[in-house]
């Protein structure tokens, strides 16, 4: 009975665990904007400025958009049912901080993500191949829109990418959110490598496929395409990964195997 009773204690104590980590980390950020002469409301969560994890703020930030089950199409409905408690911004960010903390899928990662960076113990249990690094960074690198001049807009983008269309079988969310951040590590720079080597890429792209284009949806799909493909295989995209990844490898919940 002793032994039931400690299992549960430490079952609750862990889900307790699980679910303060989003409650300490994470605000909830209220956006207003007009519609029809009316005031309404949109709201995002944020890593907290007082949290200690800011110093990956783009590996949790790309969780927070990504992994939470309020984002996805069919809670639309919910979402709009707390936006809507727009002006009561306390109770608006309370209900939908709570959306986030009873997200299990959302709080395992933070948990797995924030293990690696603090515990000096932590050991990685999952891999992932240099193939397998460049193929979801590849899809970051996304072109979105062609305009009538044939002119086609491309984003680096933490929601507008390629990896909701990829269907890959295998999760590869941390390897999806350490992507993002070694890419935007680069971005970042004064003179960006990867962006000369993408702008390259694409332009590249778009010379090779302008002279055959039978519609402008088919020649954005034919470009997007390539643009995958040439960034999967582009040398400089797979040195500023490998070495954003051998500096910040002690601190990742994954291991990149040849």
């Amino acid at each position: 009975m002793k032994f039931l009773y400690f299992l549960i204690l430490i079952v609750f104590v862990s889900c307790r665990s699980n679910k303060s980590i989003i409650t300490k980390n994470v605000d909830i950020e209220v956006y207003t904007y007009e519609n029809e002469g009316e005031i309404q409301a949109s709201a995002m969560p944020i890593l907290s400025t007082e949290s200690k994890l800011n110093e990956y703020n783009r590996r949790f930030e790309y969780l927070l958009i990504n992994v939470p089950e309020i984002h996805f199409p069919q809670k639309a409905e919910r979402r709009k049912e707390i936006w809507d408690l727009y002006p009561d911004t306390t109770k608006l960010k309370k209900l939908y901080l709570n959306e986030y903390v009873q997200d299990e899928k959302l709080t395992n990662y933070f948990e797995l993500t924030k293990a690696a960076i603090w515990n000096e113990n932590f050991e990685a249990t999952i891999t992932f191949t240099i193939d397998e690094l460049l193929e979801v960074a590849s899809k970051f690198f996304y072109c979105d829109k062609v305009f009538p001049d044939s002119t086609i807009q491309s984003h680096v983008c933490i929601g507008l990418n390629g990896i909701s269309e990829a269907n890959w079988s295998k999760d590869y969310k941390l390897l999806e959110a350490f992507c993002y951040e070694a890419i935007f590590n680069d971005l970042d720079k004064d003179i960006s490598e990867i962006d000369e080597s993408y702008s390259f890429e694409k332009n590249e792209a778009c010379q090779k496929y302008k002279s055959m284009i039978v519609t402008l949806d088919l020649y954005l799909e034919d470009v997007r395409n390539e643009l995958f493909a040439s960034m999967k295989n582009n040398p400089v995209l797979r040195t500023e990964l490998l070495e954003y990844y051998e500096h910040n490898k002690s601190n990742l919940a994954f291991k990149i195997m040849n």
